[in-house]
């Protein structure tokens, strides 16, 4: 019974591992009868059909059916609706994006307002997909929320729906809104719902700094909360945006959604609605829905409080908490360490030399792991160089590479442990580990204040059962049984907490540069694992290392089983057709360096590699077709004194065009004036000079722009007028069920380009 005690703790401990992860999931579907005020996925659904019928980037046709769709489902469920147009712009530095975007924007008066509760969530999808996950699933929501609060009482509040355009290019409808709109003084908090992906739990990832107050409330009122202030310290950190980030800038206390998973699909023409994972827009719904109705009654006056620590265990099981507290648990957590140490030296569980060879052992073996996982991320990319056609290196089938990474983690750990357990006890193996993990803990306590939870909570378990079990010597089966039994219960709290934030780190970052972090984190949880481990080392000698690249080995053939592409499971291609209206040659272009079974018919004779006049890593000579090229033409030009002031119309040629790109081909303009907004070019920090502007929503009518220069200089700029889709030319077939357009701004893309010199 004793030895088998062992091996039955260790089977426990990986099934809780693998349970923690899986309770990270949206909640199922409501089927049956779905009461009026109940949020209704199937009535959400029927609105997503319809905004993810087709791509509908801004500017085209479909983006503008997408949005008479939005305005007449808000006006029939009674809300006053305006739509915002405006040339909305992004400066970026040395770059400019700007379009012509339009808002929809829906109004219910509340019956005694005290600020107003806005939800958001964008309309625009990328140029090659439907975005059904990104963000058709965010709008459907909306819509199918402000139907069931319609089967309530008047909320107290205000309530606006902000549907932005532009927000994949940019964020620029938000932007236009945080600029231009007068109801941007009334608003109480904003409440956005994005969508990175097609599946996966409704994460509350993005929120205001002094976010007390909205912490609080959102564990009040989320009928699935799901969230925890690790994501929140990280992203503040990162340089993504979303709509929200526009409205945090501006003061404004919010609360931003997304589901992750499925991220293979993101921005992918296989964004369709078939594809989304219902459960994800129930969870949606369900919180949009439960948010709207506890925040619509509430009194929003003072939406400002110290942060708060928060995080979800098993599921929607939600914990918060002020802060402040962190600081004291570290402490303990440090003095209950140094005690732990005191009292293993006094019994000799842990000896000077023991203390040493672990305290260099595990930075060692993490190190290894790091280097391992790296080689095999680079044979992995190496074996499958189609998975360099999607972002981050993603893949249909990423599940076994997590398990692989996982495993040869915990294989090169626990082969490595098994050797030294030979020689020294648990405690001397587990001081040395635990000591690094006391070490990252403070850092974070320092680094990301609201998230030491992370380590500090598991720690104060696994220390504290050290310290109670150490001094028993009674060796009885009874005895040996439950000492196992408190290590698995000194070990949940690791599994419950740590366990899933590594497979979520994997989802966000897929088989990126960030991929042997992954692995490293895996092993510091084995580490906190050896409670459970030591005693299967000693009894079972090698099955836990055999067992466990078993895993490993099964892994990597799951991934190649499962490797290759279908009308479900379609690769991604890239291929740009180019004219130069100049000299009157073209180009097919794509932005990876390898061909697929499709793109192979474009690049026959194609050069791999970059140069200064084209980005593209392919090039190969096109039919030449005859297409209408863009024009720039001169409607004032201004010299007073050593300053030069040129008025430029810029006309798209062909009525299909949706983007213009202006490239400056040498940096002379320090100011650029759009739409008499002044914009100045930066570098560093430092007044530079412009070298591109991206304008989106391009109308028939052209636009207007004007650059600001020194008196002796010359406008010199290349136009290139851009429109979705590959031309129709004989030898070439059009895409297959097997392959779509990737994710890129240009794929898939018509571009003609001309050169103009004032």
């Amino acid at each position: 019974m004793p030895k088998t005690t062992s091996l039955v703790v260790f089977v426990l401990a990986i099934l809780l591992i693998v349970f923690s992860i899986r309770s990270a999931s949206p909640p199922s579907v409501r089927e049956g009868v779905i009461p009026d005020s109940a949020f209704s996925v199937q009535r959400a659904y029927a609105h997503l059909l319809q905004i993810s019928h087709a791509p509908h980037s801004t500017g085209t046709p479909e983006n503008a059916r997408v949005r008479e769709y939005i305005v007449s489902a808000c006006k029939a469920l009674g809300f006053d609706v305006q739509v915002q147009n405006s040339v909305a712009t992004s400066n970026y530095g040395e770059f400019v994006r700007a379009a012509n975007i339009y808002n929809v924007i829906a109004i219910k008066k509340g019956a005694h307002n005290s600020k107003a509760v806005m939800l958001m969530a964008h309309y625009d999808s990328q140029a090659n997909t439907p975005g059904a996950g990104d963000d058709g699933a965010g709008v459907a929501a909306m819509l199918e929320t402000a139907r069931a609060l319609q089967k309530i009482n008047p909320l107290q509040n205000d309530l606006i729906l902000l549907f932005t355009d532009g927000e994949e290019i940019g964020l620029l409808g938000a932007n236009a809104f945080v600029k231009e709109s007068p109801l941007l003084k009334e608003i109480g908090i904003v409440i956005n719902f994005e969508g990175r992906g097609n599946s996966g739990p409704s994460n509350m990832f993005e929120v205001n700094p002094q976010n007390g107050w909205a912490i609080n409330e959102y564990a009040k009122s989320a009928a699935h909360p799901f969230a925890n202030s690790l994501g929140y310290e990280i992203y503040k950190k990162l340089p993504n945006g979303t709509d929200y980030t526009l409205f945090k800038d501006a003061g404004i206390t919010g609360l931003n959604n997304a589901y992750i998973n499925g991220f293979v699909n993101y921005h992918s023409p296989n964004d369709k609605p078939e594809n989304l994972d219902l459960r994800s827009l129930q969870h949606h719904g369900d919180n949009m829905l439960s948010l709207a109705r506890h925040f619509g009654n509430l009194n929003i006056v003072n939406t400002k409080a110290p942060d708060i620590s928060y995080f979800n265990v098993i599921g929607s099981w939600f914990i918060h908490y002020p802060a402040s507290w962190n600081l004291f648990f570290v402490i303990l957590t440090d003095l209950l360490f140094v005690w732990y140490l005191f009292a293993a030296f006094k019994s000799r569980q842990v000896t000077i030399g023991g203390f040493v060879i672990s305290t260099i052992l595990f930075p060692i073996v993490l190190t290894i792991v790091y280097f391992v996982a790296r080689f095999m991320l680079k044979k992995i990319l190496g074996w499958y160089p189609m998975y360099s056609h999607f972002d981050e290196h993603n893949s249909y089938n990423s599940g076994w590479y997590f398990l692989m990474m996982a495993a040869l983690s915990a294989t090169i750990f626990s082969f490595v442990y098994y050797l030294v357990s030979r020689k020294l006890k648990m405690d001397s193996l587990l001081s040395g580990a635990l000591l690094l993990v006391v070490i990252l803990m403070d850092g974070m306590q320092y680094a990301v204040p609201s998230a030491s939870y992370l380590l500090f909570i598991p720690l104060l378990f696994i220390l504290a059962f050290r310290v109670v079990l150490m001094p028993e010597k009674n060796k009885t089966d009874n005895r040996v049984t439950r000492t196992g039994l408190l290590n698995l219960i000194s070990v949940i709290p690791a599994i419950w907490l740590i366990a899933p934030t590594i497979y979520f780190t994997f989802i966000a970052f897929a088989l990126g540069n960030n991929m042997p972090f992954v692995a490293i984190a895996s092993s510091l949880l084995t580490g906190l694992l050896l409670p459970v481990l030591y005693p299967v080392f000693r009894q079972y000698k090698l099955l836990v290392p055999s067992c466990i690249f078993l895993c490993f080995a099964g892994a990597i053939l799951g991934g190649h089983l499962s490797a290759g592409y279908s009308k479900v499971n379609p690769l991604q291609t890239s291929v740009v057709y180019s004219l130069d209206a100049d000299s009157s040659k073209a180009k097919w272009l794509s932005d990876f360096s390898s061909v697929d079974k499709w793109s192979g018919q474009f690049f026959k004779k194609g050069i791999v590699g970059r140069s200064k006049e084209n980005t593209s890593k392919l090039m190969s000579e096109a039919p030449v077709l005859s297409l209408p090229a863009p024009s720039a033409s001169i409607l004032k030009d201004t010299v007073n004194g050593d300053k030069r002031e040129l008025s430029v119309h810029f006309s798209p040629g062909a009525d299909n065009v949706t983007c213009i790109n202006v490239t400056l081909n040498q940096s002379d303009v320090s100011t650029l004036v759009i739409n008499k907004e002044e914009l100045k070019a930066m570098h560093d920090n430092k007044p530079s000079g412009f070298r591109g502007i991206r304008y989106y929503g391009v109308n028939k009518n052209g636009f207007d722009l004007i650059f600001k220069m020194d008196a002796d200089k010359k406008l010199n700029i290349l136009v290139d007028a851009e429109s979705i889709g590959l031309p129709a030319i004989d030898g070439f077939t059009t895409y297959s069920e097997e392959v779509i357009p990737g994710t890129d701004y240009y794929s898939n893309t018509v571009q003609v380009k001309k050169h103009f010199v004032f």
